[in-house]
């Protein structure tokens, strides 16, 4: 269910030496919906777009001019709430607030 925190609790454990990124959409993919809101917590909008089930994640930045910014993560589900695919839009610096941050261990 959570392969993707649990792979990384499991490498932390094993003694980490390299820390990599991943966008945060991309990682999803094929993983439950219990894995996004673990992430990223409850979600902020649920749609139907084109016949398929949407869960919406938002993320803003304020940089220093002081004017926040917005990311916008969409979810897509496909069978048994799988996640099917996701899209990532908005201000490079808030979608980055989205990212999945990963350890794996050097032999």
């Amino acid at each position: 269910m959570l392969r993707v925190l649990g792979i990384a609790a499991l490498v932390a454990v094993a003694g980490c030496q390299t820390i990599g990124e991943v966008s945060g959409g991309s990682a999803l993919t094929g993983e439950e919906l219990d894995t996004a809101v673990g992430l990223y917590g409850p979600w902020a909008e649920f749609l139907v777009l084109e016949g398929k089930r949407t869960y919406v994640w938002r993320r803003q930045y304020v940089a220093d001019d002081q004017k926040p910014y917005f990311c916008e993560l969409r979810v897509e589900m496909g069978f048994r709430r799988t996640i099917s695919g996701s899209t990532m839009q908005g201000y490079p610096e808030a979608c980055r607030l989205f990212a999945v941050r990963y350890r794996t261990a050097n032999n």
